[in-house]
């Protein structure tokens, strides 16, 4: 159950962290600096805590999915999806190489997929 409490947790302070961003800089946080952040958080704190880094990242994705199924279902069943690729991703890379790479291979596809998913819901 160690994965409950460390995708609880990376939620928990990408919600403060990413408010605080955003109020800071701006939308243009969501794109450039918000994945980059997230994929530190999930993955290094399943570093620490331990669990299973998949289901760290699905309930993650879950808590994300709640707050956008407020305003958009789609959206939040996309949250649930995408961070359930983002975690194949940084699993397989990591599997490959190491935890560095596999976080900045993650950050990176996160930022593209932000950045297109902005481009059609602004």
């Amino acid at each position: 159950m160690n994965f409950v409490f460390t995708g609880l947790l990376a939620s928990f302070l990408a919600f403060i962290i990413n408010r605080y961003l955003v109020s800071i800089i701006g939308n243009q946080a969501i794109i450039y600096i918000i994945p980059i952040i997230e994929e530190i958080l999930k993955t290094t704190l399943f570093y620490i805590f331990g669990g299973n880094l998949i289901l760290v990242h699905l309930i993650f994705g879950i808590i994300e999915g709640i707050f956008d199924y407020l305003n958009n279902k789609v959206a939040a069943l996309l949250a649930v999806l995408s961070h359930l690729l983002f975690a194949y991703i940084t699993l397989t890379i990591w599997n490959l190489s190491n935890i560095v790479l596999a976080i900045l291979t993650a950050s990176l596809i996160h930022m593209a997929w932000n950045y297109l998913i902005g481009r059609f819901t602004i």
